[in-house]
């Protein structure tokens, strides 16, 4: 047993080592915003961009007339930088967590779910994180940790913003 049990921590170690796009916003230099979802794709300015793997660990993503450089620092962290036409580039800065980007196409679904959970919770927005945004026919599925809570919230808007339902996901009276 105990073999069986040292193996699946092993395999989930791995798994945790293994890095790729995480979801970031963030703005740069020249009113560019970017927004990846985990997994890809990278947008530009809401557009998505075509995205080149070099590596778990390095990624480049081109369109709008510039080049997105992303590199996956060994604690996990997002470095991003673009290069951008007649000799342009600068340092991405990562904007604040929680804070959902206008370049993406599921802002508005984002931006509505965290209002809903923040008011729900009585939890400021600032504090809310989002960890994850599904699309799909039905709308757009986010999900959003709150500080304090054993399980994270789940939410259903429409693209547009119309929040359809936001419900915590963990057992009642843990929050």
């Amino acid at each position: 047993m105990n073999r069986t049990l040292t193996a699946i921590a092993a395999l989930l170690m791995a798994g945790t080592a293994q890095a790729g796009i995480p979801q970031l916003n963030a703005t740069c230099p020249g009113n560019l915003e970017v927004h990846a979802d985990e997994g890809g794709p990278i947008y530009i300015n809401g557009k998505e961009t075509q995205l080149k793997k070099f590596n778990d660990n390095y990624f480049e993503a081109k369109g709008e007339g510039v080049t997105l450089s992303l590199s996956i620092n060994p604690d996990g962290s997002p470095s991003l930088s673009y290069t951008g036409k007649h000799g342009a580039n600068g340092v991405c800065a990562e904007t604040k967590a929680g804070a959902a980007s206008t370049a993406s196409p599921t802002a508005k679904a984002e931006a509505a779910c965290l209002a809903a959970v923040a008011k729900s919770t009585n939890v400021e927005q600032a504090k809310l994180k989002v960890t994850d945004v599904l699309t799909a026919e039905a709308g757009v599925g986010v999900t959003i940790e709150v500080p304090g809570a054993d399980a994270p919230w789940s939410c259903l808007s429409s693209p547009e913003g119309k929040v359809q339902g936001a419900s915590y996901t963990g057992s009642e009276g843990a929050l």
